[in-house]
């Protein structure tokens, strides 16, 4: 876990407090955020895999 932090596939903070303050001023805020580079990707596999399969993948994932 410690290379995904330092890789470059981390997203710039600008983008995150972007992302922030739209859901803090929106009028209808959105249940979910999708943020960051593998944010949509990884929701996939939440959805199409079992719990237990997706928490293994992210357990053995670097």
């Amino acid at each position: 876990m410690h290379k995904q932090y330092n890789g470059n596939m981390m997203s710039k903070p600008q983008v995150v407090v972007k992302a922030t303050v739209k859901a803090v001023n929106a009028r209808r805020p959105k249940p979910r955020y999708l943020i960051g580079f593998g944010a949509k990707p990884l929701v996939f596999a939440h959805a199409i895999l079992p719990t237990r399969g997706f928490d293994f993948i992210m357990m053995h994932a670097s």
